[in-house]
């Protein structure tokens, strides 16, 4: 038994949306597209499970549940990449090597691996298009892609990329609807929060890559140069009124590597790239907040503003701010009519 849901029909934005539930464990194991694979059960019971999955333009992320342990015998389709990873305790095995906390699983198409899944266990995949990620990529991190996609087999650990790259899978999967009762960046009707997807990832792989990185020297920087490296991005920000999401954006921005920006930013400002502009997003958001001259929704406002997630948006801003957005409309609606009686008086 499997229920398809499509997202939206074909004349829209490509994007295939699919969630199945099946309750035979080579049912669970044909579901997957993009891969050849074999399960076999090694647990006693019934067997269920569900793969909800989404395609968009080169990537294909999914989430994937079983109850029973399963041996899967897996290969990757042609010129793709997979990367599998779990927030669970319990963690799988690869080849027989058990997966650490952290830790994502890689591989490239055409080599084939075994991986022991534990009882009741999710698993979050993406499987990229080599081409397609590369597109995204420049300078150093496309020499990293380049050299390590088809290498790198486990990652180091790092719970952050991890993290993530599962929040992203499930804010997709699990429809991030706001007020209106829409999915908030899965919009057919403002397909430029989509064009954010691809950066985004690709952004984050470059981070993975460049800590996997070995032999690189530390970096030594001038303070003229690291002057010029903020002054460039908050120029771009103050002329296009565009903030940056990605490091990736930042280093094109000011022409510099990764670790040039990091040193940059934590010698100078004593904070990171990504916590500067997430706090210049919060502040311009808080600005409009403030104005209370329409009705905005605040989930679309976020989202606009690259906040994909409105839980952490809502803490970041509240951590910020001390108050949330919501508090921030009433003080600006409180500060109106104040104003408002001081003028009535006065005349």
């Amino acid at each position: 038994m499997a229920i398809s849901q499509p997202l939206h029909n074909r004349s829209s934005i490509a994007l295939q949306r699919c969630k199945s539930f099946t309750f035979d464990v080579n049912q669970q194991a044909e579901s997957l597209v993009q891969w050849q694979q074999h399960y076999n059960q090694h647990s006693s019971g019934t067997f269920n499970g569900y793969l909800d999955e989404l395609k968009l333009g080169g990537i294909h992320l999914f989430e994937e549940f079983t109850n029973q342990t399963l041996l899967q015998q897996c290969c990757v389709n042609e010129n793709s990449v997979w990367l599998g990873f779990s927030l669970q305790s319990q963690r799988p095995k690869i080849n027989n090597n058990e997966i650490g906390d952290g830790q994502l699983m890689i591989r490239p198409s055409g080599v084939e691996f075994e991986l022991i899944t534990p009882q009741n266990f999710h698993i979050f995949g993406l499987v990229l298009d080599r081409e397609a990620i590369l597109h995204e990529m420049s300078g150093l991190d496309a020499e990293l892609w380049l050299n390590h996609s088809n290498k790198m087999l486990v990652s180091e650990a790092n719970n952050h990329v991890s993290y993530e790259l599962a929040k992203l899978i499930q804010l997709l999967l699990n429809d991030n609807i706001n007020s209106a009762g829409q999915n908030a960046l899965l919009d057919a009707n403002n397909p430029s929060r989509l064009k954010r997807l691809k950066p985004l990832i690709a952004s984050k792989l470059a981070d993975l890559l460049a800590q996997t990185e070995s032999g690189l020297k530390e970096v030594q920087v001038q303070r003229p140069t690291k002057q010029r490296v903020i002054t460039a991005i908050s120029r771009y920000i103050e002329q296009t009124g565009d903030y940056p999401l990605t490091i990736t954006e930042l280093c094109k921005i000011a022409h510099v590597s990764r670790r040039t920006l990091h040193y940059c930013f934590e010698q100078e400002l004593g904070v990171s790239p990504v916590q500067y502009i997430r706090d210049c997003r919060l502040n311009e958001i808080r600005r409009i907040l403030l104005k209370n001259e329409t009705e905005v929704r605040i989930s679309d406002l976020a989202v606009d503003f690259g906040f994909f997630h409105i839980s952490t948006f809502n803490a970041h801003y509240k951590q910020l701010f001390g108050e949330t957005p919501g508090q921030t409309i009433q003080r600006a609606a409180n500060y109106q009519n104040i104003t408002t009686q001081s003028l009535i008086i006065s005349a």
